[in-house]
């Protein structure tokens, strides 16, 4: 079903990390979606799915570590459908360990592996069993610090039907260093060096929304200088990402509290790339932050 016959999107990641929800999310894009799905049970649903008559072409299944011992045939599985010319796209959705055990412990679920175990014990575990399939992932989502609606905007941009063969998806992402550094970015910018309107009284209480801190970022020589400089350095990696089946690419722009010089940065950045015909998603993570 890959090529020119559709997307098929494989979901796996830790337990908690919002697998459901970006399975939601597929559904609302039109996908054919499956949860919990062993790896070896993909290859027989697509023989028996092509057979359906006007089907939708695109398909998304989860496959994690309910799938008990069987999972352990994920990594030769996506191997086989890539020979066939199935193209898989994995997407791995992380999660840090102290953060899935707020969530564990609000919705009072317990892990997969995590009968007879402590929570920190299971969550261990399942990160021993996924860690080394990250290497076989055409994007990685860190949700730590993603709400559930910010997870199904940068998805529904990565995702969304395009003509032909996908093209390259960019989420342009700004936060604070102070509230820690993106883990799933691909590219980290650091801004910090540029004056700062945190220190302007009339600047502090906006963001970089709006339009006297923009014009205040931007109109700064210095900004303008990074701002081409980082331009240049992406549009020399993403023309090789196709060529290593990587389609989505996370430019994270930092600044300390991620509410003024990183906002107004990502943003004309984003407009920069989307003009150079990328498909741009922007993200302004720790703007709400007080």
């Amino acid at each position: 079903m890959g090529g020119d016959k559709g997307r098929l999107v494989i979901i796996t990641g830790m337990s908690g990390a919002g697998k459901s929800a970006a399975l939601r999310c597929f559904e609302d894009l039109g996908y054919c979606c499956i949860d919990n799905l062993p790896p070896t049970l993909i290859e027989t649903f697509l023989q028996l799915y092509q057979q359906v008559p006007q089907s939708t072409a695109d398909i998304a299944v989860v496959c994690d570590v309910r799938s008990g011992e069987l999972f352990g045939s994920f990594r030769e599985v996506v191997q086989k459908l890539s020979d066939a010319g199935e193209s898989p796209e994995v997407l791995f959705l992380d999660c840090e360990d102290d953060v899935l055990l707020i969530r564990f412990k609000e919705t009072r679920r317990t892990p997969p592996l995590g009968v007879g175990m402590r929570l920190e014990e299971a969550i261990g575990l399942e990160r021993q069993r996924l860690d080394p399939l990250k290497e076989l992932a055409s994007a990685v989502i860190d949700t730590s610090s993603l709400t559930p609606q910010q997870l199904r905007e940068r998805l529904l941009g990565m995702y969304s039907a395009q003509d032909g063969r996908p093209p390259l998806s960019v989420t342009l992402l700004s936060f604070g260093f102070k509230y820690g550094m993106p883990a799933d970015a691909d590219f980290i910018f650091d801004a910090r060096f540029l004056p700062n309107p945190y220190y302007e009284e009339q600047l502090r209480p906006l963001t970089g929304e709006d339009a006297a801190v923009r014009d205040y970022v931007l109109g700064c020589e210095s900004a303008a200088e990074f701002l081409t400089t980082c331009q240049a350095m992406l549009l020399i990696a993403f023309p090789g990402y196709r060529l290593v089946h990587k389609y989505n690419a996370t430019v994270a722009v930092g600044c300390t509290g991620g509410k003024h010089r990183s906002v107004a940065l990502a943003a004309e950045l984003a407009r920069r790339l989307s003009d150079a015909g990328f498909r741009v998603v922007t993200q302004h993570r720790d703007i709400q932050r007080i």
